[in-house]
């Protein structure tokens, strides 16, 4: 045998020969408090995030981030008037069956001076054009994500002036340099208008 092949052999003994383990001495050492406290805060943080990120923690409308209000099923009908012709029996139906629902937004201008040309689009959908003027409009759109994750865009587009978009809590809205981007939010908890 060779010297290296002894120093090897005599190490492998060596390192099967341990101490003993005494019997009241533990296996582990507990955790630190601090360590404990990290580890809390970061499943707690994830926790907090989750919840924000679908739209679940969200019950009070902020002008960042303004809440979408549902159309009961009981006034469908009623608002339907303001849905584009072509896709109105879809939605409607889809709407009734508590497939998709409504989500209602009032348009008005602020001022004598204020006014013009909006349309809203919420996800895939494109409304009408509705020409704010005198008194406020009832505005019925599908909401502009799958009614499940409660949180999605709306995007104005026209040429309007100073009018005022009611979400919770409404905006005031100026279309003349381009589009307007709203983030939104909305209440899953009633997807048949309840």
């Amino acid at each position: 045998m060779s010297n290296i092949e002894h120093q090897a052999q005599a190490q492998n003994k060596t390192a099967g020969q341990k101490a003993p383990a005494s019997a009241g001495a533990p296996a582990k050492p507990p955790l630190s408090p601090s360590v404990i406290a990290i580890a809390g805060g970061i499943v707690a943080a994830g926790a907090i995030a989750g919840i924000l990120l679908l739209g679940g923690g969200e019950k009070v409308g902020t002008p960042e981030r303004p809440a979408l209000s549902l159309i009961k099923k009981s006034d469908i009908d009623k608002a339907a008037d303001t849905l584009a012709p072509e896709e109105k029996d879809k939605i409607v139906s889809e709407a009734k069956a508590c497939q998709a629902p409504l989500a209602n937004m009032r348009i008005s201008k602020t001022t004598a001076d204020a006014g013009g040309v909006v349309r809203i689009r919420a996800g895939n959908y494109l409304s009408p054009a509705f020409n704010v003027a005198d008194g406020p409009i009832n505005v019925a759109v599908p909401f502009p994500g799958p009614y499940e994750a409660g949180k999605g865009e709306v995007v104005i587009e026209g040429a309007a002036k100073d009018v005022f978009v009611e979400f919770t809590p409404g905006l005031k809205i100026d279309t003349t340099a381009g589009v307007r981007r709203v983030p939104v939010f909305w209440d899953t908890s009633k997807p048949c208008g309840g």
